[in-house]
């Protein structure tokens, strides 16, 4: 599969956390394949990062008890950049106009911040567009439907 050259996809902590979920494997296997595609593409923050850690520790059962920071420090060859303030200010309009929950605007605001095109979640609305960032459902759509030129 050919990425486009110039995508680049900000990873939501859902489809890092799917790749270990055993209770769901068909998320997990997507999720999985996603990852794979945006091994040299793929973006996201310490933010992120610490999402994920703190739902592996408090589902950690969930998750056969895998080694949380051995995870989140495979997880963090995708990014572990902090928040800046200008995102914050960001995240403020965002949340403003579009009404999502605070958290997931310090995301999409670190995403556009990051130069992303897409934003991979399946906790917003498929398919919207903010301020030329396109929101994509990883168990809606296939890598190679998104991604490939």
């Amino acid at each position: 599969m050919s990425v486009m050259p110039a995508t680049r996809v900000f990873i939501d902590s859902t489809t890092l956390l799917y790749t270990l979920d055993s209770k769901e494997p068909k998320k997990r296997l997507k999720a999985a394949i996603w990852l794979t595609a945006l091994a040299e593409h793929g973006i996201t923050n310490l933010q992120v990062l610490n999402e994920v850690t703190n739902v592996l520790t408090k589902k950690r059962a969930r998750f056969d008890d895998i080694d949380v920071s051995a995870r989140v420090d495979n997880f963090s060859s995708f990014g572990k950049r902090p928040l800046t303030w200008h995102e914050v200010l960001h995240a403020r309009r965002l949340h403003e106009r579009h009404g999502y929950a605070w958290w997931d605007c310090l995301l999409l605001a670190s995403a556009l911040d990051l130069g992303c095109e897409l934003f991979l979640s399946e906790d917003l609305q498929d398919g919207q567009v903010i301020e030329g960032l396109t929101i994509v459902d990883p168990f809606a759509h296939s890598p190679e439907r998104i991604l490939v030129s």
